[in-house]
C-alpha cells in the first residue's frame, strides 16, 4: 500500500520549493521530485508502482503537446510515441529492444529536423529552428518515457539513496527525466538557460500542475 501521507508530505514540500522567493526561475528540483517517487512507490506492488511511473510521463508529454505542434504541425511521431508507450505499459509490445531502438530514433530524428531548418528569416521573426529546437524537449521526454516503460523496475527513477546528484542538468546530454524534459519545454528553456530567455511562470504553471493534478490524478488511477 502507498503511504498517501508520505506523498502528500514531500507534495507539500514541493509546493513550498517552487513557492520560495528565492527560486527565480520556478525550478521542482530533482532531489525534491526523487522524494516524491520514492513515496509514490507501492512496497507491496511492483506492477502498480511501475504503472503510476509511467502514467505520469504519459501525462507530462500530453500536457506539452501544444509545444510539439507549434514546432512540428501535424506531425505524429510523439503520439505514436505514445501509443507505444501504452502497448509496452499493456504488454501488447514485448520486444523491448525493438522498441528501445524505435524510441531513441524519435529524438535522432528530431534533432536532424531542427538541424536542417535552421535559416535565416526576417529580423524580430521567431526563427523556425527556434520553435523546433524547444519542440525536441516534447519529443525528449517521449522518447525517454517509452525507452523508460521498457524497463519494469519501479525504481527506475528513484536514484541511490547514495547518489549526490543535485541538478537535472547534470544528468544531460542523455540521462534526462521526462518531466523535467517537458517542464523545459513549457518553458522554452533548460534550468541552466539565462532567465531572460526562460518563460518562467510557464514552467512554474507546469510544476504546480504536475503537483496538484498530475501526481493526484495517476494515483488515483
Amino acid at each position: 500500500m502507498i503511504d498517501m501521507e508520505a506523498v502528500d508530505r514531500e507534495i507539500r514540500a514541493a509546493r513550498a520549493e517552487l513557492a520560495d522567493p528565492g527560486n527565480t526561475k520556478g525550478i521542482l528540483s530533482l532531489p525534491t521530485r526523487v522524494r516524491i517517487w520514492r513515496a509514490m512507490l507501492d512496497p507491496d506492488d511492483d506492477e502498480t508502482s511501475y504503472q503510476h511511473r509511467i502514467r505520469l510521463k504519459i501525462a507530462c508529454v500530453r500536457h506539452v503537446l501544444p509545444v510539439w505542434y507549434r514546432g512540428f504541425p501535424g506531425d505524429q511521431r510523439v503520439e505514436e510515441m505514445l501509443a507505444l508507450t501504452q502497448d509496452l505499459m499493456d504488454r501488447r509490445e514485448t520486444d523491448t529492444d525493438q522498441a528501445q531502438e524505435y524510441a531513441e530514433s524519435l529524438l535522432v530524428g528530431v534533432i536532424d529536423d531542427v538541424n536542417a531548418s535552421a535559416t535565416e528569416v526576417e529580423p524580430g521573426v521567431l526563427k523556425p529552428e527556434v520553435t523546433k529546437e524547444i519542440a525536441s524537449f516534447v519529443a525528449d521526454a517521449a522518447s525517454l518515457m517509452a525507452t523508460e516503460a521498457c524497463s519494469r523496475n519501479p525504481d527506475y527513477d528513484t536514484l541511490e539513496e547514495d547518489d549526490d546528484l543535485t541538478d537535472d542538468d547534470e544528468l544531460l546530454p542523455d540521462s534526462l527525466e521526462s518531466s523535467y524534459s517537458c517542464a523545459s519545454a513549457a518553458a522554452g528553456a533548460l534550468n541552466w538557460m539565462p532567465i531572460e530567455q526562460t518563460d518562467v511562470p510557464a514552467r512554474r504553471a507546469f510544476w504546480t500542475w504536475y503537483l496538484d493534478k498530475a501526481i493526484p490524478t495517476v494515483l488515483a488511477t
